[in-house]
């Protein structure tokens, strides 16, 4: 009998060890490992190089590092897909812009990702984009452009970085805010596009301001509008569409964190809290102006609320304009 109760207990005792650890590790504090923060774009772009500046300043705060992964293709859809499907455990991140969050998803549709896949976290920028023309076109202001198209429909070209993009679906609010026909003419990125405006192959551009203010400053380029709620410091003489008519064009591209969907509310409080803290930081602020992005802080509510506003405003001009994806 005492044979039998030494083996019991020592079974007791094996099975300790072995519950003990697995115990111990789920409840380990978060974050107890790297984070991984998945970019939908290239390395070397603004988008990359704010997000390194972000995730360097989380790692103090968080006690792990937080490691940028450049995921870039199909429109980001592709880091958005393998962000969706990784556990819900907040080691997995997102930070995409408004154009992979809540345009790409209508146009790929099989790829079986929505904006609601995720959790809103934090936002963390914003820019308007700008109306252009080359400096030598004889469009002098939005209401000289909306005349010339009227006059010849679908004669005037539009450029975009690509199906899909949110310069291309400025476009086509545009065209369809103001009840004109204009050509759009896709490139494989922005700069192409842009150099095909400088030569004056194409006769209009929705640009973020950024890329586009020295050429305006040199003469190169001439603003017609600003699609953001209010007038730019950099660009003060240029009126915003709601002052020219035209409020439904009021847009603003933006960057968010988000984790996939069913993230617990504790991490999620965890990450907005230290984000936050580096997104309203004085240098944060100034690293975004040398970019041309103003800093974005906003409620979970707000954020929830802007994503889904986008996410229905843009799945419905993808509808009326028949845009489709090759």
């Amino acid at each position: 009998m005492k044979i039998i109760e030494k083996l019991l207990a020592c079974g007791a005792l094996a099975l300790a060890a072995t519950v003990l650890p697995a115990t111990s590790l789920a409840a380990d504090p978060y974050p107890s490992q790297p984070i991984k923060l998945i970019l939908p774009f290239a390395a070397g772009g603004q988008s990359d190089v704010i997000a390194r500046i972000i995730a360097e300043s989380l790692r103090p705060a968080l006690g792990q590092p937080v490691v940028v992964e450049n995921v870039a293709g199909a429109g980001g859809m592709i880091a958005a897909a393998r962000v969706a499907r990784s556990p819900a455990d907040g080691y997995t991140l997102f930070l995409p812009n408004a154009s992979t969050l809540t345009i790409a998803p209508h146009l790929q549709v099989a790829s079986g990702v929505k904006a609601s896949s995720f959790e809103p976290i934090a936002s963390v920028s914003q820019f308007p984009l700008v109306l252009v023309v080359n400096g030598n076109s004889p469009y002098k202001s939005l209401a000289d452009v909306i005349a010339a198209a009227r006059s010849k429909p679908g004669k005037l070209s539009f450029a975009s970085p690509g199906v899909g993009t949110t310069p291309h679906l400025a476009g086509e609010s545009f065209s369809q805010e103001a009840g004109i026909s204009i050509t759009h003419v896709p490139y494989k990125g922005g700069a192409p596009a842009l150099n095909d405006l400088l030569s004056g192959q194409v006769d209009l551009y929705f640009e973020a301001p950024a890329t586009i203010v020295s050429q305006i400053q040199a003469g190169k380029l001439r603003p017609l509008a600003v699609t953001g709620k209010k007038r730019m410091a950099s660009l003060p003489n240029v009126p915003t569409v709601t002052e020219l008519g035209f409020p439904k064009l009021t847009l603003e591209s933006w960057s968010a964190f988000v984790a996939p969907k069913g993230t617990p509310p504790a991490i999620i409080d965890r990450l907005r809290s230290e984000i936050e803290k580096v997104v309203k930081s004085e240098d944060f602020e100034r690293k975004l102006e040398e970019r041309g992005f103003d800093p974005l802080t906003t409620s979970r509510v707000e954020l929830a609320r802007m994503i889904q506003g986008d996410d229905t405003r843009w799945a419905q001009v993808i509808k009326e304009r028949r845009i489709t994806v090759n």
